[in-house]
């Protein structure tokens, strides 16, 4: 069973658009398409909690995404983005 993407929201969406296009269409597309399938491949924020987790990609785990699961609509919102390659 899968998931539906809700979108980038708040920080996301403005780190969105200094990603590479290459990483951007590449690596985090290919990342959040893998999560949708399986968002539980995924670091949560704090012990205890399920909501809130942290998901890397790039061929060197260069990148890391905070996202929303959302159990009750079955949604994932990428909420922060970060870059280091």
């Amino acid at each position: 069973m899968s998931y539906k993407f809700d979108g980038f929201h708040g920080r996301a969406l403005y780190e969105l658009n200094g990603l590479p296009e290459h990483v951007r269409d590449g690596a985090l597309l290919e990342r959040l398409l893998e999560l949708l399938r399986d968002p539980w491949d995924a670091v949560a924020e704090r012990p205890g909690q399920s909501a809130v987790r942290h998901a890397f990609f790039g061929d060197n785990g260069q990148g890391m995404m905070t996202f929303i699961l959302d159990e009750e609509t079955r949604a994932l919102r990428i909420i922060d983005l970060l870059w280091a390659g």
